[in-house]
């Protein structure tokens, strides 16, 4: 007798714990079904900002370089003017380097050493300090800057440049 109050107890039990997850109303069930779906659109309306968002810098991005070239082709090369009223230096000619290579000096520095490399115009080498240090280009008005450099005539450096497997074209501006 015990076994079946028992029994009976754990059938009513059960019943009791499954009756109400079985005998929600279909407004709860929609409800919780409708936030997912709401977070679904928020991630599908965030993802397509985003898309739009890169696409319009993108689309910047190119503008701004499609105007930087036009603006590189607008510039004129640097003429390295000389200075043919100072021959003092055993009647060398002596020239100009373009403003932009300024920088790369020590302020007394008289004798600018540029070693450039044939074939690629967005690299040369600068001697300071007894030795060569390496400078990236990536202006492309300097790159036709150095471009015009190779018309100047090869200066026998103090040191000797760093052998890159082609001879480099050292040029020397005073």
């Amino acid at each position: 007798m015990f076994r079946r109050l028992l029994s009976a107890g754990l059938v009513a039990a059960f019943a009791l714990s499954a009756l109400p997850a079985t005998a929600r109303p279909d407004d709860e069930r929609r409800g919780r079904g409708g936030e997912r779906e709401e977070r679904r659109d928020d991630r599908r309306e965030d993802r397509k900002d985003d898309r739009k968002y890169w696409k319009e810098r993108d689309k910047a991005e190119r503008k701004y370089w499609k105007e930087r070239d036009k603006e590189a082709r607008k510039y004129e090369r640097h003429r390295y003017e000389r200075d043919d009223d100072d021959q003092g230096d055993r009647g060398h000619r002596r020239y100009r380097a373009p403003a932009w290579m300024d920088g790369y000096w020590r302020p007394g520095d008289t004798r600018r050493y540029v070693a450039l490399v044939p074939g690629d115009p967005s690299r040369c080498y600068v001697f300071l300090d007894g030795r060569w240090v390496l400078r990236q280009i990536r202006d492309p008005r300097a790159r036709l800057d150095l471009e015009g450099a190779f018309r100047l005539p090869v200066a026998p450096p103090p040191v000797a440049p760093p052998r890159l497997g082609v001879d480099l074209h050292v040029v020397l501006f005073n």
